[in-house]
């Protein structure tokens, strides 16, 4: 799902760098100003399995911000409204939507806004944080279109399935959980940088963070009967390139963890996830389970039989990941 900023100038004033306009003496727009009408166009209503609980377009707030030379020159919060209206001078601009973001009035300049740090938590499965920037020369009537997108990725697992054989073939395996490990917590509002912030490490943790990363089921499962309802995650983007399953800590890749319990004893299947990218979407559509699990959720089951096709696009077309064999 992708949202549009669009601005339209049509009238003039004056204002002073991160303040108010300043207005002439018959209280009308100086010369050489516009006006700029922003409000944010949603071209379909995006939303997430019954799991979510919300729309994962939904807009809770909105803060615009104009700067010039890369100082701050207007600066509005239009709180729950979709649209306000900014008086700023003509001439080269940098505009930068943020959506469901805590509020920040305080920023002054564009490099800080596009480093300040965002924070997983302050995401909701109805209301996810949304940035987006553009760059024009604004000198007469016309539209700029700014596109913003979620800092979040997505990853959906649509079933679950197993295929066991000879000992296990009527093997009941419980389906206990499933949760995200080694999840960056922390992004820039530019959408780039190092995390620096780790949840669920080696484990699962950080229960605090489960409304986005973790869902109980407590499901049968077997070869006669698959568990088949879509459940999803919003992790922050994870540019690590390293592959680790080292017991000691290290940055690495975020991976999703089935969590079962097989003839009484608890067991992990871990599936390792590509390098995520925020407003990507990553589908797996299937996980069919055909060996034992592992004993621990950060190290994936080696059975030489793993398809994993990949193909990366926007959130609206989303990443397939196949079916998954274990």
């Amino acid at each position: 799902m992708r949202y549009f900023i669009i601005t339209a100038w049509t009238a003039l004033t004056l204002l002073a760098c991160g303040k108010g306009p300043l207005e002439t003496q018959s209280g009308q727009p100086g010369e050489g100003t516009i006006d700029l009408t922003v409000s944010i166009r949603c071209d379909a209503v995006s939303r997430a399995a019954d799991v979510s609980g919300g729309d994962e377009s939904r807009v809770g707030n909105l803060q615009v911000f104009v700067f010039r030379d890369g100082r701050l020159e207007e600066y509005r919060d239009a709180g729950s409204a979709t649209s306000t209206t900014l008086t700023i001078t003509s001439g080269l601009k940098t505009v930068w939507a943020l959506v469901n973001s805590p509020s920040l009035p305080d920023i002054l300049e564009e490099q800080a806004l596009a480093q300040h740090v965002s924070l997983l938590s302050e995401n909701r499965r109805d209301s996810f944080v949304m940035s987006g920037s553009l760059t024009r020369n604004l000198t007469d009537g016309g539209t700029l279109e700014i596109q913003v997108k979620r800092l979040v990725s997505r990853v959906s697992v649509g079933k679950i399935t197993t295929g066991f054989k000879y000992a296990l073939e009527n093997a009941d395996l419980i389906l206990d959980a499933l949760w995200l490990v080694n999840v960056a917590a922390d992004v820039s509002l530019g959408g780039d940088g190092t995390p620096g912030k780790w949840v669920n490490r080696l484990g699962h943790t950080d229960s605090a963070y489960d409304p986005l990363l973790y869902d109980r089921i407590d499901a049968v499962v077997n070869n006669g009967a698959p568990y088949d309802r879509e459940h999803v995650f919003y992790p922050y983007p994870n540019p690590t390139e390293a592959v680790s399953h080292d017991a000691a800590w290290s940055p690495r890749h975020t991976m999703l963890v089935v969590e079962v319990t097989l003839e009484g004893e608890k067991g992990y299947y871990a599936v390792e996830l590509p390098v995520l990218e925020r407003n990507k979407r990553y589908v797996i559509g299937e996980i069919h389970l055909t060996h034992r699990p592992g004993d621990q959720p950060y190290i994936p089951v080696e059975t030489g039989e793993a398809l994993v096709p990949i193909t990366v696009k926007e959130w609206e077309n989303g990443v397939d990941l196949g079916t998954i064999i274990i």
